[in-house]
């Protein structure tokens, strides 16, 4: 099961995610929910690398991704990097009501 905790601050901004695990829907390498879930997280990190030139701290390794956005931010900035946060996770809640089970997704506010 893949496992999503996104982490708000007060006012519901998104400053951290976290993707660990693999789903198991199929074999590696053929595993479509494991790929649609990587594709949406890594292309926000993109985003907000290289569209927003934000330098989130980050770590990819094998199932596992988790990014923190700094608190420090432009409010230029945040107004870039929220809708591509948020369309990420509208993206995510669309495979789990396809494959609720194989993803589990959890906000929390810190």
């Amino acid at each position: 099961m893949i496992k999503i905790v996104i982490r708000r601050d007060f006012k519901s901004d998104i400053v951290e995610f976290n993707v660990k695990g693999h789903a198991g829907f199929a074999e590696h390498g053929q595993d479509i929910v494991c790929a649609a879930v990587s594709v949406l997280t890594q292309t926000a990190l993109i985003g907000i690398h290289e569209y927003a030139k934000v330098e989130s701290k980050y770590q990819i390794s094998d199932g596992n991704l988790k990014c923190k956005i700094p608190f420090n931010i432009s409010d230029d900035k945040r107004n870039i990097i929220n809708p591509i946060l948020e369309t990420m996770v509208l993206g995510l809640k669309n495979i789990k009501e396809e494959y609720s089970s194989y993803i589990k997704i959890k906000e929390e506010e810190v």
